[in-house]
């Protein structure tokens, strides 16, 4: 079947559309590639040094410091409390933060292979203050703030030279501002302000130490 020059240009121009329809929905924050850098030579000895890393890559799926309004349900407006209570009113995507880096039960005093695989608790958390209640914290967030479950480790590295070397990890979070205020209504003045900051869990993140 012949194609003129017309219909092949067409045909040229919707493939370079799809190809940078599936690039896009692929690509990875930069921003958060340079959090995940972040102390990554932290809590070294002298004369030790990073000689290797793994980590998984973040999708870019939220925009950092972006504050999102808590949508208000305008059914639960009635008539207004007597007291003073506390309201979420926003919350802001802070970006990436980590747990200290942990031995993984690897090392090697002669070069090679190191391979760890071992089951450990990881873990939501949250810090600030909290003044909403914790269900409230979860809806807000859409996620479970306080929820623990168990993770197998399971990563082998590639083979080094002669020397020691060990295998670390450490925990990766997405973090969370939430915004809290006091007040008689959500309509009414604010008279009090609080920040909780919840994080998830997302991934671990390793580095080969040689020391």
């Amino acid at each position: 079947m012949k194609f003129s020059s017309k219909s092949l240009l067409l045909i040229m121009s919707l493939v370079l559309m799809l190809s940078l329809a599936s690039f896009n929905n692929n690509k990875v924050s930069a921003n958060e590639n340079e959090q995940l850098s972040e102390d990554l030579y932290s809590d070294l000895a002298e004369g030790e040094e990073v000689v290797d890393t793994f980590t998984e890559l973040v999708l870019e799926d939220e925009e950092m410091d972006n504050e999102i309004f808590v949508d208000e349900d305008s059914s639960s407006f009635g008539i207004l409390e007597r007291r003073k209570q506390w309201f979420a009113t926003s919350t802001t995507y802070m970006g990436l933060s980590y747990g200290s880096w942990r031995y993984a039960g690897a090392s090697t005093l002669s070069g090679g292979t190191l391979s760890a695989s071992h089951t450990s608790t990881v873990a939501n958390r949250y810090s600030g203050t909290l003044k909403i209640p914790v269900k409230k914290l979860d809806t807000v967030v859409g996620f479970d703030v306080t929820l623990t479950t168990s993770k197998t480790v399971g990563y082998s590295t590639k083979s080094y030279p002669k020397g020691k070397y060990r295998l670390e990890y450490r925990h990766v979070y997405k973090k969370y501002k939430v915004k809290q205020e006091q007040k008689y209504d959500r309509r009414t003045k604010t008279y009090d302000t609080k920040y909780v900051y919840p994080q998830k869990w997302v991934e671990r993140q390793y580095r080969v130490v040689k020391f």
